[in-house]
């Protein structure tokens, strides 16, 4: 049953990412930012700072669908994280609106922000429960590892 859970976890996962990606992710009083965009021009804005650094829950989610059946602990540390940052986007009031560097206020939240904060959720959540009931321990105080 864990092998289901740890295949069909990620494949959720990774298709909110991927539609996700196909949406708006917030719009600012300039511009509405397509998900895509935000994470092909995150991946050199994060250097920037601020809200841009959630960008980096992108690669934490990665690590996570790739060792969910090689290291479930390091999976769950990695999808915690991304969840975490994913979900600080939120608590962003300013974002950068342009090349030139300068801050728009966020003013709404669309689809593709929080199907790829579902996204990171269904690994974090997903994850939980798989390290919960590999890590079982039974009545007798052996673990029950399968």
């Amino acid at each position: 049953m864990n092998k289901t859970y740890s295949r069909v976890i990620p494949i959720i996962s990774m298709v909110l990412f991927a539609v996700s990606l196909t949406q708006v992710g917030y719009c600012t009083h300039q511009i509405c930012r397509s998900s895509i965009d935000a994470l092909i021009t995150g991946s050199v804005g994060f250097l920037y700072g601020g809200a841009v650094l959630t960008w980096l829950a992108n690669p934490l989610l990665l690590t996570s669908w790739l060792l969910i059946n090689r290291n479930i602990s390091i999976s769950l540390v990695t999808s915690l994280l991304a969840m975490l940052v994913s979900f600080s986007f939120f608590f962003c009031r300013n974002v950068i609106d342009n090349e030139a560097g300068q801050l728009g206020v966020i003013v709404s939240y669309k689809a593709g922000y929080w199907l790829w904060a579902a996204s990171t959720t269904v690994m974090g959540v997903g994850n939980c429960i798989l390290y919960v009931r590999r890590h079982r321990i039974s009545p007798t105080g052996a673990s029950m590892e399968q």
